[in-house]
């Protein structure tokens, strides 16, 4: 015989059993909304977005150019049959025909044809600036670049500047297109004795340039 459910026992059975089935059903419809709105966020984050590009072109760069020019280019003092106490007088013109601002130095290199006698001799003597590069002009007008000093030597003699890299004690500057004029004087002294009769010699002027941009 089967006994009534008594009303202090709690619920039925089947009550108990449909209480349970609701509730995993709402557990599973929770679940099913928080799977949608991560897809939701998900598509959000990977959306397109607006984007624009602008290029810059035609950008050139040139380097500048460091040049030298030299007028005339040989034979600027030659004498001959020269007797002491004479002294001879050339103009250099220097240029700058390149873009850049320079330096330049010049060396004095003779042979050695007559073991350098008549150019220990010689002695030589460069202005700038003068009026006239005449025996008046050189002496009353010009600054002083290298003064009484030997024509060269077979090692090198240094007339003006330095080539070594940097601003050198005496270096010349000149503007890019610029141009100055040398006025160099040639003396053989008075002084000068017989041992230097019927001699030879010949000098090279070698003008070296350098950049001051970026240089000192």
């Amino acid at each position: 015989m089967t006994l009534p459910d008594h009303p202090h026992d709690g619920p039925p059975a089947s009550e108990l059993r449909r209480l349970r089935r609701a509730g995993r059903r709402r557990l599973a419809v929770t679940v099913g909304v928080v799977g949608l709105a991560g897809t939701a966020l998900t598509g959000m984050a990977t959306g397109a977005l607006f984007t624009a590009t602008q290029s810059v072109g035609a950008n050139t760069f040139t380097t500048g150019t460091v040049a030298i020019g030299v007028t005339p280019a040989t034979a600027a003092l030659t004498a001959s049959n020269m007797a002491p106490g004479d002294s001879i007088y050339g103009t250099l013109v220097v240029t700058n025909p390149g873009t850049l601002a320079h330096r330049y130095s010049v060396l004095s290199t003779t042979d050695a044809a007559d073991n350098n006698f008549l150019a220990g001799q010689l002695g030589l003597t460069v202005k700038v600036g003068v009026t006239a590069c005449t025996s008046a002009g050189f002496a009353g007008t010009g600054t002083l670049v290298y003064g009484s000093g030997v024509l060269g030597s077979v090692a090198g003699t240094k007339l003006i500047g330095d080539a070594a890299t940097g601003n050198q004690l005496g270096d010349r500057t000149l503007a890019a297109s610029a141009t100055e004029t040398l006025c160099a004087q040639v003396t053989l002294p008075l002084a000068t004795g017989n041992t230097y009769q019927a001699k030879t010699t010949t000098a090279i002027f070698r003008f070296d340039a350098e950049q001051t941009a970026n240089n000192p």
